[in-house]
């Protein structure tokens, strides 16, 4: 009996403890996953839950990833490589609700390399952060 009671413990222990605790998105993260969905996955559906409504509804119009790609990015490339750099970080840490990310794109289309950035806008709703705006080309390039 004592023997029982130690295995269901042990059991509970091991068992009991899932990796359930959610793990909060950063900015970046969503960002990236944004470009993601559209460049590499090709899934429409998995973009436009990373959007608020309002961008949803301007990303929906072109209603391929192909099609937005091309037409709202004026980007398309048969294979690439995303990161985030340059954010507005300190924004971002300071008022928690909206900041701006700079998303660089290293890729290829027809076996040509091209480096491309865009700048756009996040807001956070809830615990998660949106992809919001994409904003005009940065003055750095």
């Amino acid at each position: 009996m004592k023997y029982k009671f130690i295995l269901v413990s042990i059991a509970l222990m091991l068992f009991g403890c899932s990796d359930e605790t959610e793990v909060e998105q950063t900015a970046e993260d969503v960002a990236v996953a944004f470009f993601d969905a559209v460049y590499n996955q090709n899934d429409i559906d998995k973009a436009l839950t990373l959007s608020t409504p309002n961008f949803a509804e301007e990303l929906g119009k072109y209603v391929t990833t192909k099609n937005a790609a091309r037409r709202l990015f004026n980007m398309s490339f048969d294979s690439v490589q995303i990161d985030a750099a340059l954010g507005d970080k300190n924004v971002r840490r300071e008022f928690k609700r909206s900041g701006k990310l700079v998303i660089l794109f290293t890729g290829y289309r027809q076996d040509k390399l091209y480096k491309e950035m865009k700048e756009i806008r996040l807001v956070k709703k809830g615990d998660n952060w949106l992809v919001d705006e994409l904003l005009p080309d940065p003055d750095f390039y």
